[in-house]
């Protein structure tokens, strides 16, 4: 059969690779005899009827498509619009929203065929077996449909043996300029790249739906598996690598090892990665730097305990200070996220986080509002409250759109502009132009990003109006 996955058509400057869809045409070529397309519509900046132009042009048999809950109401109009179009094309759902919501979607958009719940790789060859001998997937984990008015599905399967899974078949998006840009700043440079060491997570985030998909199942792939990978693209030309694990850092030994693994190898790129605060001493720190880890992601979220406690986050203010302090010091670039909004959280509290972001130093920050997205704790405490809409499931919220102690749009807004505004003067400083001139003379990610930057002028209205570099942002797929 002719397949084609797509990513949900959309505008970014985020450019990474839909590994998802990828490693799950990966595992269809391994398993079947498909003819096999990936469109990354999202990357590509296409719109929806560009889109469906391209889907039609393709007149596949099976069309899917992945979506979060941002995304959710463009790819039900897009899957609306290909199945008005190819009304013989079976049309399958997946991604972490039709995860949480494919009761829902099944019962209200009669044209969405199946929806794959959870991981697909291997769901989703098996219900290509099903549909090529007609019969309904009645005995395939994770697959939803409808029989005779009524939703089927059995629970999806997490994946256990990450390491019996084919590696992403990239050469699918071949012509697809990948990289990120933050804010119109380029923050990656030559060929680049997305590798996930590992999935899930065994902590239980409130705002975070990673947890519930996975059943908070942390599942790691061996560091030889990772490294064959890692060796492969190296030798493929790619300079650039984001890990995208929910939490690369979980254990210690495992990453000392892949970092071998990868001197032993002679492997030169530049990796980027997230940790938790607590568990990145500056033992690994080090070691990680030495293996090519550049750039570092924490989830600092508030420095105050009861914000931190009503996330359930398990960490404090301390271990965020010195977890950053490490990682400077190791030679690593910073980067850590923020959210504001929380119901227990005062202006206070929010004026607390400004502070210690400007005191902190990170060199670069993330704040956001706080998300209210199914499949999430936070959305669950909305439920029970009596606060959720009939139709709110269908798309994003941010916590202001339920009266949060409150607090208003415009409000928030401001303590947010006020956090970004609180970072770039820290650095307009002596120890900013410090910290500034040790992570150039360290760092060779800092480097590119200082230097070839240096013409864009982005960067300067950026660093004369502070307004500019106030806007919200909004982490894709959190």
């Amino acid at each position: 059969m002719k397949v084609v996955l797509s990513t949900p058509p959309g505008k970014t400057t985020e450019r990474w690779p839909p590994l998802g869809l990828l490693y799950i045409a990966s595992s269809c070529l391994k398993a079947r005899s498909d003819e096999m397309r990936v469109l990354d519509a999202f990357c590509e900046n296409l719109s929806r009827e560009q889109l469906v132009r391209r889907v039609v042009a393709e007149k596949p048999d099976i069309f899917g498509m992945n979506c979060s809950t941002h995304t959710f109401l463009d790819t039900i109009d897009t899957i609306k619009m290909v199945s008005e179009a190819l009304p013989e094309t079976k049309l399958v759902l997946g991604g972490f929203h039709a995860t949480f919501a494919y009761e829902r979607i099944l019962k209200e958009y009669g044209f969405v065929d199946y929806v794959v719940r959870g991981e697909g790789e291997e769901s989703f060859p098996r219900l290509l077996d099903c549909m090529e001998r007609g019969v309904l997937p009645s005995g395939v984990p994770g697959i939803g449909y409808i029989e005779n008015g009524r939703v089927i599905s059995m629970d999806p399967v997490t994946i256990r043996d990450l390491d019996s899974l084919p590696f992403p078949s990239r050469e699918l998006v071949d012509g697809v300029d990948y990289g990120y840009h933050h804010r119109d700043i380029r923050l990656t440079f030559g060929k680049f790249t997305t590798v996930s060491s590992s999935r899930g997570c065994p902590f239980n985030c409130a705002y975070c739906s990673c947890s519930e998909f996975s059943k908070r199942q942390w599942r790691p792939r061996s560091p030889e598996n990772v490294v064959d990978e890692l060796e492969r693209l190296y030798d493929d030309g790619y300079e650039c690598c984001v890990f995208v694990d929910d939490n690369f850092t979980l254990r210690k030994d495992r990453v000392e090892k892949l970092c071998d693994l990868i001197d032993e190898r002679r492997i030169r790129m530049q990796f980027y990665c997230e940790g938790r605060v607590d568990e990145a001493s500056y033992s690994l720190m080090r070691r990680m730097k030495k293996a090519g880890f550049s750039v570092i992601y924490f989830g600092v979220e508030s420095p105050q305990k009861p914000v931190l406690d009503y996330y359930r986050k398990a960490i404090d203010a301390s271990q965020a200070r010195k977890a950053i302090e490490d990682a400077k010091k190791a030679g690593m670039l910073v980067v850590t996220s923020y959210i504001m909004g929380a119901p227990v959280e005062s202006v206070d509290d929010m004026n607390r986080t400004v502070d210690f972001i400007h005191s902190s130093r990170p060199h670069g920050v993330q704040i956001n509002i706080l998300d209210c997205l199914i499949g999430t704790e936070v959305w669950s405490r909305l439920e029970t409250e009596g606060l959720i809409g009939p139709d709110d499931w269908k798309r994003n919220h941010r916590i202001y759109e339920y009266n949060s102690d409150g607090m208003s749009r415009a409000d928030l807004e401001a303590l947010v502009n006020k956090g970004y505004a609180a970072h770039l003067s820290a650095w307009k400083s002596l120890g900013g132009l410090s910290d500034l001139a040790r992570a150039m003379a360290l760092n060779r990610t800092a480097r590119d990003i200082v230097v070839r930057n240096l013409a864009n002028p982005n960067v300067r209205r950026r660093l004369s109006d502070s307004r500019r570099f106030a806007s919200v942002d909004t982490l894709p797929g959190r």
